[in-house]
């Protein structure tokens, strides 16, 4: 049984490096040619290639990091304490802001630009919240290739970001400007700010 969860352990490991790879490759194109329309695309087979390429990824980055348990064994309660609690409440926010930005929103519809709710503290909230649940699924693993994965996760949500600003500002012109000066790409003071300020 230890050999086929080694097995799978490694398989994951490479598929989730490929597929990364491979999305930020894609993700890359779309920036420096728009004109062929890679991303966002809001169906078809580029919709279809980007989340493809990126559901593998997350896929397999919970595959390897389950596995690692069983690699490396149950390990310290300690970590189950502190990464359990960040990977439910963050994985939570993340289906929160599908609810609250609509599911067709979330996937490059043109549904109508949202800045209010969670959107005010974060242009994209659940972008922040689902590296915090990476992070916490790698603290609950013992996995700090798990925790480096999040960092790619990052660096793809990165990507992803930049071609949607541009499109958003197409699509959306002057309001999108305006809530791009006000509001960080992601996590900043201002956040934090707005936070305490609701509380």
């Amino acid at each position: 049984m230890y050999d086929l969860i080694l097995t799978l352990h490694d398989i994951a490991l490479v598929a989730a490096l490929v597929f990364a790879a491979a999305l930020a490759a894609h993700l890359g194109l779309s920036l420096r040619r728009p004109d062929l329309g890679l991303w966002p695309a809001a169906a078809g087979w580029r919709h279809h290639l980007a989340f493809g390429l990126f559901r593998v990824f997350c896929g397999a980055t919970v595959v390897f990091a389950l596995a690692e348990i069983g690699v490396n064994g149950w390990g310290h309660w300690l970590r189950y304490l502190i990464g359990l609690p960040v990977m439910i409440a963050a994985f939570g926010i993340t289906l929160w802001g599908y609810r609250f930005l609509g599911l067709d929103n979330t996937y490059c519809d043109t549904g109508g630009l949202v800045t209010g709710g969670m959107y005010e503290y974060s242009r994209n909230p659940q972008y922040v919240t689902s590296v915090l649940a990476t992070i916490g699924l790698g603290i609950t693993t013992g996995s700090w290739i798990t925790v480096a994965l999040a960092l790619v996760l990052f660096a793809l949500y990165f990507l992803f970001v930049l071609n949607e600003e541009r499109w958003l500002l197409r699509g959306y012109g002057q309001a999108f400007a305006d809530y791009m000066r006000a509001t960080p790409r992601f996590v900043d003071e201002r956040s934090l700010l707005r936070l305490r300020d609701a509380l």
